[in-house]
C-alpha cells in the first residue's frame, strides 16, 4: 500500500509539472499573424514605435522631431529674421515699432510657457504639442493675412501705421504662443523618447540638423531675391513680401510635423529606470575599482 500511494503521488507530481510547463509556453502565431507582421531584415520583427530605413532604425518621436527641426529652421530663416525685420522698417518706418513687434513673440512665450508644462505633465506632450502644431494655420493667415495688406496698401497716416502695428503684434503673439504650445512639448517628448545612454548623439544631430537649416535658408533667400531681379537687390516690399510667403508655406511641414507626434512611442519609464540603475552600477563600480587602484598604489 506503501509503495501504490508513494508511486501515485510520484505520477500526480509529474502531471503538474507537464501541466504547468505546457501552460508557461507561448501560443505558436497563426499563419494569417506570420503573414501580417512585419519583419526586419535579420528576421527580428519591427517594432511599431520605430522607423526603419536603409537598415538602420530610430523611435517615430524622434524622427518626426528631426524633421520638425529641419523645417522650423528653414522657415525661421526664411522669414522670421532680416527679411521681416526689413520689410516692418519699410512698411511703418520706425524701428522702434518693430523692436515692439519682435518683443510680442517673445513675451507672449514668457506668459505661455509655464501653463503649457503644467497641461503636458498631465494631458500629455504629444496631445499638446499636436495643439501647437493645428494653431499654426491661424498664425499664418493672421501673418499672411497682415504682410500681403501691408505691402498693397502702406499707411499713409498715423491711424493706418497704429493698425498695422496691432496687427502684426497680434501675429507675433500667435506665434510666440505656437513656440511655447509645440516646440516645448516637443523637445521634451524627443528626449522621453531617446534612451538615457543616447541622449548626447541624440541632441548632437539635433544640433546639427538646426544648424543645416540655418545654412540653406539664408541660402534660398539669396535665390529667392536674385529671382525678382532690380527689384530684389533694392529690398522692396513686394519681392519682401514672396519671401515672406515662401518661408510661412515651409511653417505648413512644421505643422505636419507636430501631428505626427505620438505619447505612446516614447520609452517606458521602466526601461530608463532600469537603465539609470545599470549606469548608476557602472558609476559604482568604477568608483569602487579606481579606490582599490589608489589603495594599491
Amino acid at each position: 500500500v506503501e509503495r501504490i500511494a508513494a508511486t501515485t503521488h510520484r505520477a500526480s507530481r509529474r502531471m503538474c509539472r507537464r501541466e504547468n510547463a505546457d501552460r508557461l509556453l507561448p501560443e505558436e502565431p497563426s499563419s494569417d499573424e506570420l503573414s501580417s507582421t512585419r519583419v526586419c531584415p535579420d528576421g527580428r520583427a519591427r517594432d511599431p514605435s520605430r522607423v526603419y530605413v536603409c537598415g538602420r532604425s530610430a523611435n517615430r518621436n524622434v524622427a518626426w522631431t528631426w524633421c520638425l527641426t529641419l523645417a522650423m529652421g528653414l522657415a525661421d530663416s526664411i522669414w522670421a529674421g532680416t527679411v521681416l525685420v526689413k520689410f516692418l522698417n519699410s512698411l511703418l518706418g520706425n524701428n522702434a515699432y518693430v523692436g515692439y513687434i519682435e518683443a510680442a513673440s517673445g513675451a507672449a512665450n514668457l506668459v505661455v510657457a509655464l501653463p503649457v508644462g503644467w497641461a503636458a505633465d498631465r494631458l500629455g506632450k504629444a496631445r499638446i504639442a499636436r495643439c501647437g502644431g493645428m494653431m499654426i494655420p491661424l498664425a499664418l493667415g493672421v501673418t499672411a493675412f497682415a504682410v500681403a495688406y501691408g505691402a498693397a496698401h502702406p499707411p499713409s497716416q498715423d491711424s493706418e501705421t497704429m493698425w498695422m502695428l496691432g496687427l502684426f503684434i497680434g501675429a507675433m503673439c500667435l506665434w510666440g504662443t505656437v513656440n511655447a504650445v509645440a516646440n516645448g512639448p516637443a523637445q521634451a517628448l524627443y528626449a522621453d523618447s531617446v534612451s538615457i545612454g543616447e541622449r548626447s548623439h541624440a541632441y548632437t544631430v539635433l544640433f546639427v540638423i538646426y544648424l543645416l537649416a540655418s545654412v540653406v535658408g539664408p541660402a534660398i533667400t539669396i535665390l529667392l531675391f536674385e529671382s525678382h531681379g532690380e527689384a530684389g537687390r533694392s529690398w522692396e516690399l513686394t519681392p519682401l513680401r514672396n519671401i515672406v510667403f515662401a518661408g510661412l508655406g515651409i511653417e505648413m511641414a512644421s505643422m505636419l510635423c507636430l501631428l505626427m507626434l505620438r505619447d505612446k512611442w516614447q520609452l517606458a519609464e521602466e526601461s530608463e529606470k532600469e537603465s539609470g540603475a545599470e549606469g548608476g552600477a557602472v558609476a559604482a563600480d568604477v568608483e569602487r575599482g579606481a579606490a582599490a587602484m589608489d589603495a594599491a598604489a
